[in-house]
């Protein structure tokens, strides 16, 4: 877990994970149902007892960052993909946290869209890797860790400079969308197909990349 913790401003952010998750301990009355889920159309549709509730922001950031600790720990070439795995952590935690803040903030009688809040947070995250994936190189621990990728250099880092300038790109429209647009289908399709593509084109790329590199060359 030490190689994790030192990501930039993880500390910070688990530490205004913890204040948010006992700020709502204290000023949310104990009786009150929070909501954990949200529908396509933006309305809470499952809710938990407060205790419960505010512990599935914490748990899950404690879960996912363990399990990234865990995977660089035995990960061929772990250094290779740092950038990419110290993005990622941040990325996370600063995602479990907003999601715990809004929590708080609805348990609190404020009216907060999480629908939107997590759709803008997504696509600030994509921004975040989309901006590091260019600086990774070859290994077995973060990334698109395709066999094409894997086994020639070139193809790597050409299919993570395409890869990450469209996380960029469709980082910043999921972040518009969401101050734009209205919780819904089509927010809730514009958020998949903002990860959903960025991955998809790049895996595609790098097959055709690989294939024209193995087709032999015409004297």
């Amino acid at each position: 877990m030490t190689s994790v913790l030192r990501a930039p401003l993880v500390i910070p952010l688990a530490a205004f994970l913890a204040a948010a998750t006992c700020a709502g301990y204290l000023m949310i009355p104990t009786d009150t149902e929070l909501p954990i889920h949200w529908g396509v159309d933006g309305d809470a549709d499952l809710f938990w007892p407060r205790d419960r509730a505010l512990l599935l922001a914490p748990i899950g950031a404690t879960v996912v960052l363990a399990l990234m600790a865990l995977a660089r720990r035995f990960a061929p070439a772990r250094q290779a993909g740092r950038h990419v795995a110290a993005a990622t952590s941040t990325g996370m935690l600063a995602l479990f946290t907003t999601i715990q803040t809004v929590i708080v903030l609805i348990g609190l009688g404020i009216d907060v869209s999480m629908v939107r809040v997590i759709a803008f947070a997504m696509g600030l995250l994509s921004i975040i890797i989309g901006n590091v994936m260019p600086k990774s190189q070859p290994n077995g621990f973060a990334g698109l860790r395709l066999p094409w990728t894997l086994a020639d250099p070139s193809n790597w880092v050409a299919t993570h400079r395409l890869t990450g300038r469209l996380m960029l790109t469709s980082g910043t429209v999921l972040m518009l969308a969401a101050l734009m647009l209205n919780a819904g289908p089509l927010l809730a399709v514009v958020t998949i197909a903002a990860f959903v593509l960025p991955f998809g084109v790049g895996s595609l790329y790098s097959y055709i990349f690989s294939r024209r590199r193995a087709r032999p060359s015409r004297r």
